[in-house]
């Protein structure tokens, strides 16, 4: 890097303890410190200047302090969408009801801050958001304030000023330096690397661009597909994979290794998707809780993650209780997610509905028990 980082560092750091704002400069410089080299690895998987990343991840997450940043890892304040499937945080924001209330808005929700990053850029990159962002990416890749005025105008903040804002923390911290290739690494090394290879729970996993079967993921990770099938408890290979979903690259571990020992079950959420979070096979988590296959847990219970079972099992959602089960297809439902939902097999489903393929459709009834 050149040498005059450290000298603005620390001049920004004395500035900082000198002044009424200095708690926020401090925070602003830490962040830098800690995500520049993720935002670094960003810019050179898609092309998005890292000094934009860095300027939103401090504006959107309050450098990290925001209640999105710390309690669900979410650092550009994107909400879940009609396509993610991943966990998710809920939270009042600006969306409203029929009535005229405020009520919670579905943020998504990372196992780390470097999977946010990842999906961020995912997000601004993907070929099904050129409509909106394809414009920017035949700036300049030092062009920050083109970048800048165009998220503003693509509509990524409602805010007037968000642009103005955008430029002048990439002014006051030389956040621009980043774009520059000085700052590239020169050697590249082998395999694929951070932010596209994450962990959880010891265990490396991607993230699905929405836009990739098994097969795509087992091309590009370089991970046999029947090793994927096996890591991701019958992955499916004829669908695309919704856009944020973990695909585990080895296999997931019989209980969870990190700080916390329990889950409080969020709205929508099903044990796949805790096991999915926290890298946990289904089977072991289901056992660990006393549960049965295709059973879910009721919102707000708790969900024992290591350690032995539990003496009783959480209450459950009634519509999961043992008997006929049927499912109203919705938009973005596959055959393979609505198997997930209720752990059964594709196979079954179409066994059950007397399907002779997978395509299903808007309002369809489908027996899933």
């Amino acid at each position: 890097m050149p040498s005059k980082e450290p000298f603005l560092f620390l001049f920004l750091l004395i500035a900082a303890t000198c002044s009424g704002y200095g708690q926020g400069i401090e925070a602003h410089l830490f962040y830098i410190g800690q995500y520049k080299d993720i935002a670094i690895r960003e810019m050179e998987r898609t092309g998005i200047p890292a000094s934009i990343t860095l300027a939103q991840g401090i504006l959107e997450s309050d450098a990290g302090r925001s209640e999105l940043a710390v309690r669900a890892n979410n650092h550009f304040g994107i909400k879940c969408g009609d396509n993610w499937s991943g966990a998710a945080y809920y939270k009042k924001d600006d969306d409203y009801s029929q009535s005229g209330y405020l009520e919670e808005s579905c943020f998504r929700s990372y196992p780390t801050v470097e999977a946010s990053f990842a999906d961020h850029s995912s997000l601004i990159a993907s070929p099904q958001k050129a409509y909106r962002y394809g414009p920017l990416f035949e700036l300049p890749p030092t062009d920050y304030t083109g970048w800048a005025r165009g998220l503003q105008q693509a509509g990524y903040a409602t805010s007037t000023t968000y642009a103005a804002q955008l430029i002048s923390l990439i002014g006051r911290y030389e956040l621009s330096d980043f774009d520059q290739p000085a700052y590239v690494a020169t050697e590249k090394p082998t395999g694929i690397t951070p932010p596209l290879i994450l962990t959880t729970n010891k265990v490396p996993f991607t993230l699905a661009s929405g836009y990739e079967t098994a097969r795509d993921i087992s091309n590009r990770t370089g991970v046999p597909l029947t090793d994927l099938l096996v890591y991701n408890e019958d992955l499916p290979t004829g669908y695309l994979i919704p856009e944020g979903q973990k695909v585990f690259l080895s296999g997931k571990k019989k209980a969870f290794r990190g700080p916390v020992d329990t889950h409080q079950v969020q709205p929508s959420e099903t044990m796949y998707d805790i096991s999915q979070r926290y890298g946990i096979r289904l089977e072991d988590l289901l056992k660990r809780n006393r549960m049965d296959p295709g059973e879910q847990p009721a919102v707000s219970e708790t969900i024992k993650l290591r350690g032995g079972k539990v003496k009783e099992p959480p209450r459950l959602k009634p519509e999961t209780a043992p008997g006929v089960m049927f499912h109203t297809v919705e938009k973005g439902d596959t055959l393979w997610n609505i198997s997930q939902r209720y752990q059964t097999t594709v196979e079954t489903l179409r066994q059950l509905n007397g399907l002779s393929s997978n395509l299903i459709r808007l309002g369809m009834e489908l027996r899933v028990r």
